[in-house]
């Protein structure tokens, strides 16, 4: 309770009275509030007050499986169900957990659950919206996988100002057509980043880019076409 008090500014006799039936009570009560709000309200203000920047985000998913009998549905109707199990479970029921942090020291600022059925290529309208007003603009970076790459969720996120990154599927045309064009040309590429290698046997790593100017066919979004390669003890790896 030590490092408690001193945050707190709270004396010996006032410490003695947070025991584990007091906090108890707490999380029944934070259990049965507006979290979602409550937490937004939490973020907001700590934003401010330690100045975090939210020039760009990173959001990714999980799922949360379930083992045993269960209900199957929370107290505020949220359905664990099979789908997409990312621990190769399929067998079991889960939830889907998304995750949204600052670049800035890699801090939470945003999650949700989602019923265990809910692809993540639903997901990203309703997170960016919401990270929008938690950072108070709309123009901050929006990293994500490529479950992102859909026509109505970039039209969305682009259109209202805001900017992402993220991978090209490959079932984009684009990527079918940058294939064809690297396998018939000799095509020009520049390393952007090389650096030391701190595990395993590996001396240095590589990032590059292949020169040109790519755009996708619709909407004409920038495209970077590159390749990561792994030096390890005289061979590379890509």
């Amino acid at each position: 309770m030590t490092a408690y008090t001193k945050c707190h500014g709270l004396d010996r006799g006032q410490v003695a009275s947070f025991n584990d039936d007091r906090f108890g009570r707490a999380l029944d009560k934070l259990y049965a509030a507006d979290r979602a709000t409550l937490m937004t309200d939490i973020i907001v203000t700590m934003i401010k007050k330690i100045n975090l920047d939210m020039g760009r985000v990173h959001n990714d998913s999980t799922t949360v499986k379930a083992y045993g009998k269960i209900a199957g549905v929370t107290k505020d109707g949220l359905r664990m169900a099979k789908g997409n199990n990312k621990d190769h479970r399929p067998d079991l029921v889960h939830l889907v957990f998304s995750l949204t942090i600052s670049s800035d020291g890699a801090i939470p600022v945003h999650y949700k659950t989602y019923p265990g059925n809910r692809t993540d290529d639903t997901t990203h309208i309703e997170t960016w919206n919401t990270v929008r007003e938690i950072a108070g603009k709309s123009d901050f970076i929006y990293v994500a996988d490529s479950k992102v790459c859909t026509s109505c969720q970039l039209t969305h996120i682009v259109s209202n100002g805001g900017r992402v990154i993220t991978v090209m599927p490959n079932t984009y045309k684009e990527t079918k057509i940058f294939k064809e064009e690297l396998l018939s040309t000799n095509m020009q590429r520049k390393v952007i980043l090389k650096r030391k290698m701190t595990e395993g046997d590996c001396d240095n790593e590589y990032f590059s880019l292949f020169l040109g100017n790519y755009k996708t066919i619709d909407n004409g979004y920038t495209i970077y076409c590159g390749t990561y390669q792994v030096r390890k003890k005289g061979w590379i790896s890509i």
